[in-house]
């Protein structure tokens, strides 16, 4: 459970508390007043609360002082019914009930709860009758324990006794058409526009940012003058459209893409920057020596791939490409949970090669100048980005959101039950091909334990971020990470830094718990740069926060010189504390 402070209230504050309550001693809150501190940061999420008895949450306090919050979308003026029910609920559970909110885009709920109850439901268990909600938005309810000590089972359901509380954007993504369409269009442009790279811009990311209420206020303002223009929809003011409108937009836009996306992305490059692909192992082969039989079949199919469409044989196939190098790797596609051994070679400077179902010489995609063509397999329904549970497929839920960020990728993690999660493993040759399980703890070492391979990923960026010349604040490059489990247990850097006299550098990486790991310190490069490659870092304690944001910072010690920052990644293994 996250850490919380609380404050005693008394029965004044908010909503007057029933007879004898005084007699029962001081009341809890998690809020701490002052403006200070966000309820949201120190309540344990839940997951999402909707309306009618179907979908109650039910849910047991274990510990003192627990509080348990749960996500609420409405629409603007909903009117909303919220009760810790007598059925579900232990008979003598003294419950209390807060409603914090809206979000703010930030992701924040604020330090003041906007409503209260203590004992107006059955027994001392907590009922708000009929709640209004004039903004709409993601509200956060909380359930605690009138003194922090309570113990037992409770059901929390939410009803609408305006008969129209559910957000205009459902949680399947529906939008308005004119909507999608002028998202499209706005990720056309970008796409067009011959300064752009795609490599370094997600098209996730990029339809996050089309999505936004700047691009489509225009969009707003045309459907609402037409002659059919939605009433509801066109009600909406600015903020309530980029709150609680465009978000489900977004949604929908990047599900749409999705379904129809290749899972390995759209360049060989792609499958190392993270997205639905794992890279479980990877291994450069300079000759036939030791390969299996299938190794040999897969390795002269991929080489056919390029100009050398005749070759007939293994010694042939790396006779034919560029130094005679093989690059192969074992990838696992998370969000199907399949996996797949993809060649790479180089002919003439480019790329080629081919992407096999695990095990066979099926293709499942080829390489042709660093592109994928033909490829047969799409983004599943694990590993796509969400904010909340309900925002997930059926048996999915929302993992690896943190205080920085509600953002999470939705996991199946009922589907974690190979029998070898958690035993023992070795680099090289880590755990059993195509179980879908990555050697953890083991970068470092080389022995670890067997893990569920999503929760290995990749994040990257490209800052172009100038460092000051003898600043002693230097330049930090950030990255987010989401949709991991708790903790990190291994973590690897990937880090280009231009510097013509690296001697003044000092060069750390802040974990997400603080923890601060210097990477390089002063030492001279002759290139003028420093470049670690998937590099393994020691330094970070194995119980700490993975979710986040991670920094890279760069100090440059001495004047006269002046450096980059590139390229900042990681890839990062993950375990549950």
């Amino acid at each position: 459970m996250n850490r919380f402070l609380v404050l005693m209230l008394t029965g004044t504050v908010l909503v007057a508390c029933a007879d004898g309550d005084d007699a029962k001693g001081d009341l809890l809150a998690p809020v701490t007043g002052g403006g200070k501190e966000d309820a949201g940061e120190r309540v344990t999420r839940s997951g999402a609360l909707a309306f009618g008895p179907e979908a109650a949450q039910n849910a047991t306090f274990t510990a003192d002082l627990e509080f348990h919050g749960y996500e609420l979308a409405v629409r603007p003026g909903a009117v909303v019914g919220l009760e810790i029910t007598r059925a579900g609920s232990a008979s003598r559970l003294d419950t209390t009930l807060f409603v914090f909110g809206p979000s703010t885009p930030a992701g924040g709920y604020g330090d003041s709860a906007l409503a209260f109850d203590d004992d107006a439901g059955y027994g001392r268990l907590s009922k708000l009758r009929a709640l209004t909600l004039a903004a709409g938005g993601s509200y956060l309810v909380v359930v605690g324990t009138h003194n922090g000590r309570g113990r037992g089972n409770y059901r929390l359901q939410a009803t609408c006794p305006s008969g129209a509380c559910a957000p205009l954007v459902a949680a399947n993504g529906v939008c308005h058409p004119a909507f999608l369409g002028a998202i499209d269009a706005c990720v056309q442009s970008w796409l067009a526009d011959g300064d752009f790279d795609p490599s370094v811009t997600p098209r996730e990311e990029l339809i996050a940012q089309c999505a936004d209420i700047e691009p489509m206020a225009p969009t707003r303002d045309t459907l609402c003058a037409g002659a059919n223009a939605p009433t509801e929809l066109c009600a909406l003011d600015s903020e309530a459209l980029a709150l609680s409108y465009l978000p489900g937009c977004r949604r929908a836009a990047i599900a749409t893409y999705l379904d129809g996306a290749c899972a390995f992305g759209a360049r060989y490059g792609d499958l190392f920057r993270g997205g639905a692909i794992v890279v479980v192992n990877e291994r450069t082969l300079t000759s036939p020596a030791g390969l299996s039989a299938l190794e040999k079949d897969q390795i002269v199919k991929a080489v056919r791939t390029t100009a050398y469409d005749d070759v007939a044989t293994i010694d042939a196939a790396f006779a034919a490409v560029d130094e005679q190098i093989v690059n192969q790797a074992e990838l696992w596609d998370a969000s199907n949970r399949k996996a797949y051994s993809v060649y790479e070679v180089g002919a003439g400077d480019n790329s080629f090669g081919m992407i096999f179902k695990q095990g066979t010489t099926d293709q499942a995609a080829r390489i042709n100048d660093g592109d994928f063509y033909d490829c047969q397999v799409t983004w599943g329904p694990e590993t796509r980005v969400c904010e909340a549970d309900a925002h997930c497929g059926e048996g999915t839920r929302c993992v690896g959101s943190s205080d920085a960020s509600p953002l999470g990728r939705c996991i199946r993690t009922g589907a974690d039950t190979n029998s070898a999660i958690g035993s023992a493993c070795t680099l090289p040759p880590g755990c059993a091909a195509g179980s879908g399980l990555v050697c953890a703890a083991a970068s470092l070492s080389g022995t670890g334990f067997c893990q569920p391979a999503w929760m290995r990923a990749r994040f990257f960026s490209e800052p172009a971020l100038l460092i000051p010349d003898n600043k002693p604040a230097g330049a930090t490059a950030q990255l987010l990470v989401y949709g991991l489990a708790t903790v990190a247990v291994d973590v690897r850097l990937e880090m280009v830094v231009s510097h013509s006299r690296t001697s003044d550098l000092r060069v750390t990486l802040t974990n997400p718990a603080g923890t601060e790991v210097v990477v390089f310190d002063g030492q001279t490069n002759a290139n003028g740069e420093i470049y670690f490659d998937n590099k393994a870092l020691a330094g970070f304690p194995s119980d700490e926060s993975v979710n986040g944001v991670w920094l890279l910072k760069a100090i440059d010690k001495k004047a006269n010189k002046t450096g980059v920052i590139g390229r900042f990644g990681l890839e990062l293994t993950s375990h549950w504390d």
